[in-house]
């Protein structure tokens, strides 16, 4: 199998480049400064790498109890189980380690736990056409199914802390960093079990001509990210690279139909199915950001040496299908929360939830988000049928680290008691105690009672305009108190939060008449908002009149126009 580091991860683009000072101890003072350069790929000329008259790298190993802590600033390697597997059967780790990532380890009871395998197996190696080796389903699997568990056979960080000579050009530092970096894995690799090598040197290389070594070349070609090991770093430096003998077979697909999740109490990765697969289905894993338009996804595949031809990528429609997946994933659902939602955004979540299972991209994290906004809306609808058909889908999403069976068991039954217990309960329906609406659904039908009959309008987008009439409001004054009873302040402190979580849209007119949207921050001036809509409407921003302005602070609002005096309205999206 041809395939790349875990594209879909947060690790996807993280160079294997020095990450720490000091881990490889030297007493030379001519070291360039540490940072991270994208690894090449492809052919490279090789470079003289000659160490300048009188220049040491020379790392120093000190033999240590392999139960205890690593060493400041240095790199620890370490066998998982800590000590060395139990018996020959017992899978084990090689790991390289930054400081600080065994103590999370010593710290869970009973590491490393028992791995958890299915009670039948659930995949056999086969030769796939056009593909070489590969994996394809042994039975039937429906989403949610356990396929494999495997504990890697090598786990190394990705920062790897290497000095090098300050008079070297940047191409040269790329070089004799990976060569640093095998000899660092060189001898990791030595303290694996003979098998064990085997396995990883049988796997696939695609690196073999752009300076890396063996070993790293077959680590680039075929790692997953490791996360976890590393609280509080957010550097290039954060997240490990581990290769697994198994996983590492799954051919690409940009529709995959299988997901790995790494398990740290057991130290092993788990593949589970995200959707029902046939028997005798090859296993797919994505190497790269499967939303991405095909053109794209195709050029970051080319490293790889083969060209997909999966259902997506031969599909004229699907791009666009992708794009709008990716566009509602980064703004309207990104404020969307359940007791937010009206009949406008539960359909559009519902169209969403029906293109990424069109598109076969389930192992998204947006999958499992859709749903679980799917299932509060029904809860909020007092739909308990419905909020149960979601919660059992939610349920079989072993693979996203969000899935919570023990919140989710009370759901399972439509008759249950926990769904009229549920704070979300009919929220999306009935108006709420006066003055403590839950979420803007109630916000809004409690500030539509206020204003009366034919003072509100619900917008397509899912927003609202409310005109409240407030006789505190006088003509003289722009900071106006408003309504003082308890009832609407505390809605308009609740309104006074949505609004800092989220852009305000405002309606305008210019001089000529033209309406016109724009977006903008709640501490945003008049002059401000005039020179956005001149930007948008190409009119001089002088000329610009509003019939609408306000803002929105905690206990009044600010008008700018006096013609409101005796109102306001109240435009929230």
């Amino acid at each position: 199998m041809k395939r790349g580091f875990l594209n879909g991860s947060k690790a996807k683009s993280r160079p294997l480049g020095p990450a720490l000072d000091g881990a490889a101890s030297t007493n030379n003072q001519n070291h360039a400064p540490k940072k991270f350069e994208r690894l090449p790929i492809g052919k490279q000329e090789k470079l003289d790498l000659t160490l300048p008259e009188g220049y040491k790298n020379e790392a120093q190993y000190l033999e240590r109890d392999p139960m205890g802590g690593s060493m400041p600033d240095a790199m620890t390697y370490t066998t998982v189980p800590f000590g060395g597997p139990r018996n020959d059967d017992d899978p084990s780790c090689e790991c390289l380690f930054h400081p600080g990532s065994k103590e999370v380890l010593l710290k869970i009871p009973g590491f490393p736990r028992p791995l958890k395998h299915p009670a039948t197996p659930g995949f056999r190696i086969a030769k796939i056409p056009g593909k070489g080796t590969g994996l394809v389903s042994k039975r039937a699997l429906k989403a949610g199914d356990l396929i494999l568990s495997e504990r890697p056979l090598v786990a190394w960080a990705q920062g790897m802390p290497i000095p090098f000579p300050a008079t070297f050009t940047r191409q040269q530092c790329i070089q004799y960093q990976l060569q640093e970096t095998e000899k660092m894995r060189e001898v990791s690799f030595k303290r694996m079990r003979p098998r064990d090598k085997e396995a990883y040197m049988a796997l696939w290389n695609c690196h073999k001509e752009d300076g890396s070594g063996p070993l790293t070349g077959i680590a680039r070609t075929n790692s997953v990210a490791l996360e976890g090991l590393r609280p509080g770093v957010n550097d290039e430096s954060a997240d490990y690279c581990a290769t697994c003998k198994l996983i590492s077979r799954l051919n690409h697909s940009c529709s995959p139909n299988t997901f790995p999740r790494f398990d740290i109490p057991s130290f092993s990765y788990r593949l589970y199915a995200v959707r029902d697969i046939a028997e005798g289905e090859e296993l797919t894993f994505q190497y790269t950001h499967v939303v991405n338009a095909t053109a794209k996804r195709q050029e970051a595949l080319k490293p790889y040496d083969f060209t997909c031809s999966c259902t997506a990528c031969k599909d004229p429609g699907s791009d666009k299908r992708r794009a709008a997946i990716s566009y509602f994933s980064q703004t309207d659902g990104v404020l969307l929360t359940g007791s937010c939602l009206n009949e406008t955004t539960f359909a559009q979540c519902e169209k969403q939830y029906k293109r990424i299972v069109q598109e076969g991209l389930e192992h998204l994290p947006e999958y499992f988000d859709i749903m679980q906004l799917l299932m509060q809306g029904c809860i909020g609808f007092g739909d308990a049928k419905g909020a149960s058909e979601w919660a059992a889908k939610l349920d079989k999403c072993y693979w996203d680290e969000k899935c919570d069976s023990e919140k989710l068991d009370d759901l399972l039954d439509p008759e249950s008691p926990a769904y009229q217990k549920h704070s979300l309960w009919r929220v999306l329906v009935d108006a709420g105690i006066p003055g403590k609406p839950v979420g803007m659904s109630q916000m809004l039908k409690q500030f539509a009672a206020m204003a009366g009959p034919g003072k509100s309008t619900m917008l397509p987008g899912g927003g609202a305009i409310v005109n409240v009439i407030s006789p505190s409001i006088e003509a003289d004054r722009v900071k106006v108190p408003i309504w003082k009873s308890p009832l609407t302040s505390s809605l308009v402190s609740q309104l006074y939060s949505l609004v800092l979580m989220a852009l305000i849209e405002v309606i305008a007119n210019d001089r000529l008449g033209r309406k016109v949207r724009v977006k903008c921050s709640p501490d945003d001036t008049v002059g401000d908002l005039k020179k956005l809509i001149a930007a948008q409407t190409g009119t001089d921003h002088t000329k610009i009149q509003l019939k609408k302005w306000y803002t929105i602070y905690k206990d009044h609002i600010t008008l700018s126009d006096y013609e409101i005096h005796d109102g306001m309205s109240l435009e929230m999206y």
